[in-house]
Parts: C-alpha cells; structure tokens; sequence
C-alpha cells in the first residue's frame, strides 16, 4: 500500500518514515533481516491469499520481503520511547518538533495497537494497563499514555504469547506509577 516507483522507492520510504519517527537515521539489520526471510514461509502463504482476495494489488512477493525487511530495521530503546511519544503527542516528534503523522490519523493506529499489537494478549494487557502498545520478536515493547507520555522498554526473554515479560512488567509498573491508564477514572 506505500506508493513509489519500484522496491527501493518504497523501501526507503519506509526506511524515512521510520527514521521521522525515532528522529534519526535508521539501518536494517541485514542478519536479522536474512534469518526472518529465510523462515517466513506463513507471511508468504499470507500474502498469496490477500493478493487472490484482492487486498494485495501487485506482486505479493514484493510486500512480503518489505514487510520482512522493515521487521528488521534497527532500533534502540531510545528509538521506540521517541516513536511512542511522538504517537502520544497526536504525531509530532518531541525532539525535532516535526509533525510526522497526521494528528488525525493517531487514533486510529492506537486502535490497532489496543487491539492487536500484543498478539493474543492484547485484551489482556488492554484490560491491564489501559495502554494501547506494539511488541516486537526482538523484545522491544512501546506504549502510549495518550497526551500523556510514550514509553519502551527492550527485554527479551518472550512470553507464549510473543511479548517481552519485563517490558510488560515494566511499563506496567511505571505507568501505573504515573497514572498512565487513560481509563483510570479518579473520584472527585
């Protein structure tokens, strides 16, 4: 669905929009990058069968290697804090003042986190936390306090479920500290 003129085109307009969002340049990861290509036989078997319904317009193989690849790209734990608070900050990155995102456009990617960015843990940690948040197979977890604060933390080991155990321990814990629950409700 990202518009350009070829693979590399696309690819490093995503690259670019990932760097917008940490507020630095970012690289791939090549290692990890050929190991996932090397192994994601169902995220191809996926996108044979979006493309025969028509949800992928062209050349399934080609969004499978650029879905792989920005699955690769290397990030620190600085880098996902800055992408979770420039989510909480209605798309506008706290360190260089750029809107990166439509504002408009936020709720509906802390909707898809919420709903679906733990796995089959979501809902419970939605229920938990009040967070929407996106984990990651390196053990990178970012949360959002919507106009409030992002946060992340990066700690394998993973859970059944594909979540880090500390950075949900941790992101719990600390915004529980800091009241981050959007749906906390506080008697007057």
């Amino acid at each position: 669905m990202v518009k350009g003129a070829g693979y590399d085109a696309i690819w490093n307009s995503i690259l670019s929009y990932y760097g917008d969002f940490a507020g630095r340049s970012l690289s791939v990861n090549q290692e990890v990058y050929e190991s996932e290509a090397a192994t994601n036989q169902r995220n191809q078997a996926i996108a044979e069968l979006m493309f025969a319904y028509g949800h992928i317009k062209a050349n399934p193989s080609q969004a499978t290697d650029l879905y792989t690849k920005q699955c690769a790209v290397s990030v620190n734990a600085k880098d996902l804090a800055v992408m979770a608070a420039t989510l909480a900050d209605a798309g506008r990155n706290p360190l260089t003042n750029r809107q990166v995102m439509r504002a408009d456009h936020v709720p509906q990617v802390l909707a898809v986190m919420a709903t679906a960015g733990l796995y089959d843990d979501s809902g419970k940690w939605l229920y938990t936390t009040g967070l929407p948040a996106k984990s990651g197979v390196g053990g990178g977890i970012i949360a959002v306090s919507p106009g409030r604060f992002g946060i992340a933390v990066i700690s394998p080991p993973l859970d059944a479920a594909g979540n880090s155990v500390r950075a949900q321990k941790a992101i719990a814990d600390i915004s529980n500290a800091l009241n981050g629950n959007p749906y906390a409700a506080t008697p007057r």
